[in-house]
């Protein structure tokens, strides 16, 4: 009787070893994980799916499926699987897997574009004491949160933050450089840029960032050194080409940007808008940089009040005062950037030719305050005033 439930049993081991082709979960997980590394997150997908369905309380395994529901934008499956695996306990392995679940569910929430609920599991993650060595990865990843959200301040904290754990992180200084030349902290960016030079590998958008620091800085000298040493580096890719375009803008060579602008396009880079835009407003041609500009601003990933700015400026030339206006508008909402001046005076502009004179004069006046060092202003203030005052008569 005995033997007999004994060959029974074993019977049924052996149907379960072959429905599962003979592996075990782990062999799944191990599997799925190679071609998670490889890109091939459908069968990826596909073989964490069996690690889970056999070892269903496996946390391990249920948070390597839940990274792939990320890269297959199955935002809620993902969030479900990491919120699975949370822990209450107070153990040093529950400590790690909640870090690494709290990180998970940042990154799906930033997927869903709540950047607000992606940096409050960012900080709970950052608040476990244990694997420091993931922190860096995590303040990154709220970093992008906080730019994503526009909280720029946010952003340099973290970078601030990378830098003073590890002085020599290239990455962290570039990326901190980037946020400084658009908060208009053009000395900042120069210092970051060289520093970013320093400890990482020479590249284009580098030698590139530090030349325009350079010029809003007038040190026109080093920024001619940095575009000739940008000159220098191979061009590998149709990326690189462009690069060469951008260094070539900067040495004002048009000739030879704009054919490299428009293959560029051509070749799906759509950043070569923005300096397809800034060459046809050299040109004359207002209505073919705005329909570049436009186009520019158009993707999901661009930011920038420079371009709504150059936008209004379209329109104020078109005598287009309401849309320039909207432009300015949407270009305040940035806060601190390099343009903000600008920004302001254009829409001191727009309000005194749509006949808006006391709305101008509050504003000129609070220009004036905060520019005193801006004389046309200042004599411009004057004017108004005896525009509103005959305005009132």
């Amino acid at each position: 009787m005995k033997l007999i439930k004994y060959i029974a049993v074993l019977v049924m081991l052996a149907a379960m070893l072959t429905a599962c082709g003979g592996k075990k979960a782990s062999d799944y997980n191990k599997e799925g994980m190679k071609y998670y590394d490889s890109g091939d997150y459908d069968q990826a997908e596909e073989y964490l799916k069996k690690a889970t369905d056999i070892e269903k309380n496996n946390k391990t395994y249920k948070q390597n499926y839940a990274m792939i529901m990320i890269q297959q934008s199955k935002l809620d499956s993902a969030i479900s699987l990491f919120e699975s695996t949370i822990s209450t306990k107070d153990s040093k392995s529950a400590k790690k897997s909640n870090k690494y679940a709290y990180r998970g569910l940042g990154m799906a929430h930033m997927r869903k574009k709540d950047y607000a609920k992606a940096i409050e599991y960012f900080d709970l993650a950052l608040g476990i004491d244990i694997v420091p060595e993931w922190n860096t990865d995590i303040k990154y990843y709220k970093a992008n949160a906080a730019l994503m959200s526009g909280n720029t301040g946010l952003a340099l904290e973290m970078y601030s933050d990378i830098i003073d754990t590890d002085p020599k992180n290239g990455d962290a200084y570039e990326a901190r450089a980037k946020i400084n030349y658009e908060m208009g902290y053009y000395a900042s960016a120069v210092n970051d840029y060289n520093n970013a030079l320093l400890y990482k590998e020479k590249a284009f958008e580098i030698y590139i960032g530090l030349a325009a620091s350079c010029f809003k800085t007038d040190h026109n000298k080093e920024a001619e050194e940095a575009l000739f040493a940008a000159s220098l580096l191979d061009i590998k890719s149709d990326r690189d080409k462009f690069y060469l375009g951008v260094v070539h803008y900067y040495q004002k060579k048009y000739a030879s940007a704009k054919p490299e602008m428009q293959y560029a396009l051509a070749n799906g880079i759509e950043d070569a808008c923005f300096y397809l835009a800034e060459m046809e407003l050299m040109d004359g041609n207002n209505d073919k940089a705005k329909e570049y500009f436009e186009r520019y601003l158009s993707r999901a990933s661009v930011d920038s009040p420079a371009v709504c700015n150059d936008l209004a400026c379209c329109c104020i030339y078109d005598k287009d005062y309401e849309k320039a206006k909207e432009w300015i508008d949407k270009g305040l909402t940035y806060g601190q950037s390099g343009v903000l001046r600008d920004l302001k005076k254009n829409e001191i502009v727009c309000l005194e030719q749509m006949g808006r004179l006391n709305e101008a004069r509050e504003k000129l006046e609070s220009f004036v305050t905060e520019y005193p060092d801006d004389e046309a202003a200042k004599t411009e203030y004057e004017y108004l005033g005896t525009r509103v005052f005959q305005q009132a008569k």
